[in-house]
């Protein structure tokens, strides 16, 4: 049972860590769009229309694909100082009980970012501004992302099962990076 579980943690850490790196990436063409746009307002007095937008979209790509990498790590925010007091078997009943709420969240999440998508993609839409470039990309991204944030979710739940079980923490995480 361990090496299945082992297996399946494998697979859904690759898919985590290794979109969040992939994405990650996204943060260099947003840094060398906010230098264009500085150099050309500032320096030419020429500001461009779709920089303001195309660093908002891209941001958007790297803050929403990135999450799962940062669930997966439990890198995100959390009330440590309470969860430490406890043993590691007791911190992970705690991470099972909050997961219920977890997925509660997700589920009307995905269920309302589903429709969200669908309708942008259905209409082809565009911001509505100057530049109007197409919005459902991002919508569709938002999407993947709850999918990204899902499968590290389960992940946890995984782990802390079997801590809550055992006591011991033997099933390793995804490389931390």
């Amino acid at each position: 049972m361990q090496a299945v579980l082992k297996a399946v943690l494998t697979f859904l850490d690759a898919i985590s860590v290794n979109s969040g790196r992939l994405f990650a990436y996204l943060s260099l063409p947003v840094i060398v769009i906010i230098m264009v746009e500085v150099v050309g307002r500032y320096l030419f007095n020429h500001p461009f229309i779709w920089a303001h937008e195309a660093m908002t979209f891209m941001s958007a790509f790297v803050y929403m694909l990135g999450g799962g990498y940062v669930l997966l790590q439990r890198d995100h925010i959390g009330v440590d100082i309470l969860i430490k007091k406890f043993s590691v078997r007791g911190q992970a009943i705690i991470n099972i009980f909050a997961s219920m709420f977890f997925f509660i969240y997700i589920y009307v999440l995905g269920k309302a970012t589903y429709q969200f998508a669908a309708t942008s993609l259905r209409i082809m839409e565009n911001s509505g501004t100057p530049w109007n470039p197409p919005v459902y990309p991002v919508k569709i991204a938002l999407l993947a992302a709850v999918i990204l944030i899902l499968l590290a979710g389960v992940a946890n739940l995984i782990r802390d099962l079997n801590t809550a079980v055992t006591g011991k923490e033997d099933l390793e995480y995804g490389s931390k990076h």
